[in-house]
């Protein structure tokens, strides 16, 4: 037991810089020793995680039930980058009755769900290590980056909403556009068919007289010449005005008078 906290402290050791890296100390069964397993932490210690999941396998066949065995088996699966594989074994290992163990199991389960995106069961399996061990600093440190990458998933996840949406907006939009476009390409039509001329051929305007422009104007009218007037005989408007005139002087009243008598006095003319 005391060697298995022994390792859990010196995997604990590492810095931040490999926070999402599994747990390398490898933890010895807790029922009784078996041989497949140290082998197996021994090739996780060379960094040769396929043979270390090769004894793991055989110690898994002998100690099914044992926490250690699925929580070894879990990092090495983890280090080969199958992290469904990991987070089904690292699952079994939280059962664990060891704090320690059970601690280290839901922080390379926290890792095995960062490494998969899954990153709000990351945020849970992490907080449950720190429940267990509070000072674990670096299961502090891949909380805040998980938290961050909650976030950012989030917003790209928001951002992505909202253009979909915007998108469904324009497509309406030119829907009712083209539907607008269509009822008044029809309503064209039907005015067109309801037009009387609507088929006739269309006239041309005459076509002017040979040698004169079309767009000059016909030559005025010429109105028909005034008649010449009687000289014999004057408008009376003319010989009152005379009268009038004469009426101030009586003599040229007189002389006017008499020449009147005289032109009363002569033969008509003759107008044969």
């Amino acid at each position: 037991m005391r060697a298995t906290r022994r390792a859990a402290k010196a995997a604990h050791a590492f810095p931040a810089a490999l926070a999402l890296l599994p747990l390398l100390a490898a933890w010895n069964p807790l029922e009784r020793p078996n041989r497949a397993v140290t082998d197996g932490n021994a090739s996780m210690q060379k960094g040769k995680a396929e043979d270390a999941l090769a004894h793991y396998d055989q110690a898994a066949t002998a100690l099914p039930a044992d926490p250690a065995v699925h929580f070894n088996r879990g990092s090495a699966l983890f280090a080969l980058s199958r992290y469904d594989e990991a987070i089904a074994e690292l699952m079994k290992a939280t059962e664990s009755k060891s704090p320690s163990l059970k601690a280290a199991a839901f922080y390379n389960l926290g890792n095995s769900y960062f490494k998969a995106d899954r990153y709000a069961d990351a945020i849970a399996a992490y907080k449950h290590s720190l429940g267990l061990e509070p000072g674990d600093m670096r299961a502090k440190w891949n909380l805040e980056l998980a938290l961050q990458k909650k976030q950012e998933e989030d917003k790209k996840k928001q951002d992505q909403q909202d253009k979909d949406k915007d998108k469904n907006k324009q497509d309406d939009q030119k829907k009712q556009d083209d539907q607008k476009k269509q009822d008044q390409d029809k309503k064209k039509d039907e005015d067109k068919k309801q037009q009387p001329d609507a088929g006739a051929p269309k006239q041309e305007p005459p076509k002017p007289p040979q040698g004169q422009d079309a767009g000059a104007q016909p030559p005025p009218q010429e109105e028909p010449a005034a008649q010449p007037k009687d000289d014999k005989a004057p408008e009376m408007s003319e010989i009152d005005a005379v009268l009038d005139s004469l009426e101030r002087s009586p003599k040229d009243l007189e002389k006017m008078r008499a020449r009147l008598r005289a032109v009363r006095r002569a033969p008509p003319a003759k107008d044969w």
